[in-house]
């Protein structure tokens, strides 16, 4: 790539590369979709098999050590009927005939065939005795692990005993490289994560699906993932900021007209909602059946933060990228070719993060919620949670985009522009091992924190602290610990 492209032709190498994507599948193993079954790692727990069959797990069943299929005596409701039986793991679903499990009678006891990609073109698995069960591709429903820079997790205790790193001198220059080399660890695995969905989602559902969840913030996140999948983006282009509105407040249920307790007449009656509600009756998902509801979503927490007016932002965001979210932010990420100083990467920073602060229009000018005021005008979206959405969303699909490129420019530009970013206001993961480390947490400053110093912080708890594998901490390994002098 170039040193300096125009935007019209990244937008037509991305046109090209966003056409298709092989999957790459040598870095999954069976053992692997063993765990994640196991685990039932998803973001939904109501699935759907490959030929449409709900899919809903209540025991994933007890994995089997010896022949014959993987977990025995699991408990499924396919298509509303329990049924109790075995399940058998593949990471491509054309191993169960490759292993020729369906001319093996021990296998008659599966009830589902559960599989990591699907690249066969049978939509029911056939056992020996001739009877088809549902195959499920786990990879459509598997919950990405991008980690919010704001994770509020309440989790922050790692053990009774002490973390051997309290109280002891530390060198902070080493300290802060372990941190910076494990927050580029947790980058490369959120951008791992991130392509292995490019197996079924195009560049521009994937952004799209990514930012969703990140407004939803902890409570709402797969409510907005699943509203994302119910209405794709590609449904969305060429609509005015109305239409969008109504279609995705109508989907997800949070219209007033849809509520359980209806709002006042005066409330009701505002033209802001009567253009909406107008709107929503005009569209052809409203002919659909009903796909989620109010139950489905998290009023809980600041009213600022409530998913109604974080639709509102997506909605805003959709119609400002003109048919493109990637291309809304590529090219600003390209800039980072060629800036040559400090300065000019804090300016493409502030140019990320002004195409996400939001202000709030029309209805949303005044209001927190359908029929309750907000006493001051507030953005629709903040500089946090642009920043966090820049960190763990746009960057790590712009590293997968430069890799399917083939624009080693482009990836040292993003990774450049995520070592840099701004760090955030903390969290309790943050303020935990500060603690931990420094006892005082204040003392964290010291390290100089980025963005990337503060997610290196977070795969350290994660990964070390939250599970105590404290002989395998990097701090320790890496000397960052200075020997007590005699």
């Amino acid at each position: 790539m170039n040193d300096t492209f125009t935007v019209e032709q990244l937008s037509k190498i991305f046109r090209e590369i966003d056409e298709g994507h092989n999957p790459d599948l040598s870095r999954i193993d069976e053992a692997r979709v063993q765990q994640m079954w196991q685990q039932q790692h998803f973001f939904d727990t109501n699935m759907a098999s490959i030929d449409r069959r709900s899919i809903r797990v209540l025991k994933p069943g007890i994995l089997n050590h010896n022949e014959g299929p993987d977990f025995m005596h699991a408990e499924i409701e396919i298509d509303g009927k329990l049924q109790i039986g075995d399940v058998e793991i593949h990471v491509r679903s054309s191993e169960w005939y490759a292993h020729q499990h369906h001319l093996n009678s021990r296998y008659n006891r599966v009830i589902l065939h559960a599989v990591f990609f699907n690249d066969d073109f049978n939509l029911r698995t056939r056992l020996q005795n001739g009877k088809r069960v549902a195959t499920l591709e786990l990879l459509k429903w598997v919950a990405v692990d991008t980690g919010d820079l704001y994770d509020n997790t309440n989790d922050t205790s790692t053990s009774d005993g002490l973390c051997r790193i309290t109280g002891k001198q530390l060198n902070i220059e080493v300290l802060k490289g372990v941190f910076e080399s494990l927050g580029r660890e947790r980058f490369l695995e959120k951008a791992e994560s991130m392509r292995l969905l490019r197996t079924r989602l195009n560049f521009e559902q994937l952004l799209y699906e990514g930012i969703m969840e990140a407004l939803g913030y902890e409570r709402n996140s797969k409510a907005m993932r699943e509203l994302a999948q119910h209405v794709p983006f590609a449904d969305l282009d060429q609509k005015s900021e109305l239409e969008i509105q109504a279609t995705l407040f109508g989907v997800a249920g949070l219209l007033p007209s849809q509520r359980e307790k209806p709002l006042p007449p005066e409330a009701a009656d505002d033209p802001g909602i009567v253009a909406l509600e107008e709107q929503w009756r005009a569209s052809e998902y409203a002919e659909l059946p009903q796909r989620m509801t109010e139950a489905r979503w998290s009023f809980t927490g600041r009213p600022l933060n409530h998913p109604v007016r974080r639709i509102a932002a997506m909605a805003q965001l959709i119609h400002r990228c003109q048919g493109s979210l990637m291309m809304y932010f590529l090219p600003i990420c390209e800039k980072v070719a060629t800036a040559d100083t400090k300065r000019a990467l804090q300016t493409i920073q502030t140019e990320l993060r002004a195409h996400l602060m939001l202000e709030p229009t029309g209805y949303w000018d005044q209001h927190s919620n359908f029929g309750l005021k907000s006493r001051r005008k507030i953005a629709l979206l903040g500089k946090d949670r642009a920043m966090d959405i820049i960190i763990n969303k746009i960057l790590p699909i712009a590293y997968v985009w430069a890799v399917e490129a083939d624009s080693q420019q482009l990836q040292e530009a993003v990774l450049q522009l995520y070592s840099t970013g701004a760090k955030s206001t903390g969290n309790k993961i943050i303020r935990h091992v500060g603690e931990q480390i420094f006892i005082d947490a204040k003392k964290m400053r010291h390290l100089k924190p980025t963005a990337k110093i503060e997610q290196g912080v977070i795969r350290l708890y994660k990964n070390y602290c939250a599970d105590q594998l404290c002989d395998l901490c990097p701090i320790l390994e890496h000397g960052a610990v200075l020997p007590e002098e005699d």
